[in-house]
């Protein structure tokens, strides 16, 4: 691999990060105008690496990530207000 290409790897793994940091500290969970915003930004993220197999599958990673996350928020908001409710009854 020359300087170049490593250069460019650099470049897109910590465009991958950049991505990653702006919609992880977004509450949960997103929006569906969210949603669509991170579906197109990772499109373009893909398209500005060529359409690589590397930058898919770290937009795959990232945005499996915050899907991940987002479950996580409404799997434990689901759980409290079960309980919430048989505490009432």
């Amino acid at each position: 691999m020359t300087e170049q290409e490593l250069k460019q790897k650099y470049e897109m793994f910590a465009g991958a990060w950049r991505f990653y940091k702006k919609w992880a500290v977004h509450p949960m969970p997103l929006t569906e105008q969210q949603w669509e915003q991170i579906v197109t930004e990772a499109n373009e993220f893909r398209e500005k690496y060529g359409g690589t197999k590397a930058a898919e599958y770290l937009m795959l990673a990232v945005t499996s990530d915050l899907d991940q996350q987002e479950r996580k928020i409404k799997h434990n908001e689901n759980s409290f207000t079960k309980k919430n409710r048989s505490s009432r009854v």
